[in-house]
This record gives C-alpha cells, structure tokens and sequence, in this order.
C-alpha cells in the first residue's frame, strides 16, 4: 500500500474542515458595525390593543421645522405620533399630536385623537446619532373623533407596550 494515497474518509474530512473554515472566514467579512454603538437597526413597530399583539410598518417623517413624525400603517389601521424631538426622554402627547385611523379599502372608517393630556406618553430610550435611528415605547389612550356615533367602532382605544425603530427623517 502506498503511504502518500488519501483515502475517501480522510479526504471527506478535509473537504469538510475547508468548507467550514471558508464559510466562518467569509461570513466574518460581512459584519461591518462601523458605529460601534452597540445599537442594531431593525425597523419594528409594535404594540398591544386590547391584548392583541397589533405589528404595523414603521415610518418617519419630518413635521414642520422641529418636529418628527412616528408611525407605523398596517393594510387596516394606522397611527402616527408627532412631537419636537431634541434627543432621548419622555415625550407627553395630547390634542392632535398622535391620532389612529381605521381603514377598509382605502376609506378611513374611523378616526381617533387623544384629545386633553390623558397619559399618552413617547419615550425615546435608544439613538444612534451617527446612523440617525432611534428606539423607544409608547402608550396611546384614544377617543373616536369620527364617525361621531357608532354601535361599529369603540368610543375609545388603547394602545400599551408600544415599541419602535426607526431611521430619523433627514
């Protein structure tokens, strides 16, 4: 028998130790975190109604000169948040400044407001300032502003364990 013969069991396991090792080393390659913030971006929104997990798409807009916009639209619903953000903290909604719609189709069905300080609350709790992105958690208490009476839809909705990530406007 020749010594310098590799049989098949040998060579299985260096092609599987060299495809292991590729794949560690190349994969390694692509984890750039060049923020070193420690803060992933993963847009999310999330929230409980009613005890329902409610997951919407999440957005951001910039509203007038000083102020964001959060939100987060589903195929049925929507809610948008809007406040003068300056940097991390508790952030007091009322009167118009966050609203929820009900959609079927595309015609609002449905219209909510907050109304008067009722402890409607944004918290920004993460930043990212060289990425632009923020985290957070919100609760909503809302009253139906449209249709004025309805036997349909609540006369008011609540919204608690709120959570958020999104890129700031630029």
């Amino acid at each position: 028998m020749d010594k310098h013969k590799i049989n098949n069991t040998n060579m299985k396991k260096i092609t599987f130790t060299i495809l292991a090792l590729g794949t560690v080393l190349f994969s390694s390659c692509f984890k750039n975190n060049d923020n070193h913030t420690g803060f992933y971006y993963d847009p999310y929104f999330i929230a409980e109604r009613n005890g329902l997990a409610v997951y919407a798409y999440p957005g951001s807009a910039k509203v007038g000169a000083d102020s964001i916009q959060v939100s987060g639209k589903s195929n049925d619903a929507g809610i948008r948040m809007n406040f003068k953000y300056t940097d991390k903290g508790t952030y007091v909604l009322s009167g118009n400044q966050a609203k929820y719609y009900q959609l079927l189709g595309k015609d609002t069905v449905s219209r909510y407001n907050i109304g008067v300080a009722n402890g409607s609350t944004i918290e920004v709790a993460a930043l990212d300032s060289i990425n632009k992105i923020i985290g957070g958690k919100f609760t909503l208490k809302f009253k139906r502003t449209f249709p004025v009476t309805s036997s349909v839809y609540p006369d008011s909705v609540k919204f608690v364990n709120g959570q958020f990530v999104i890129a700031l406007p630029r």
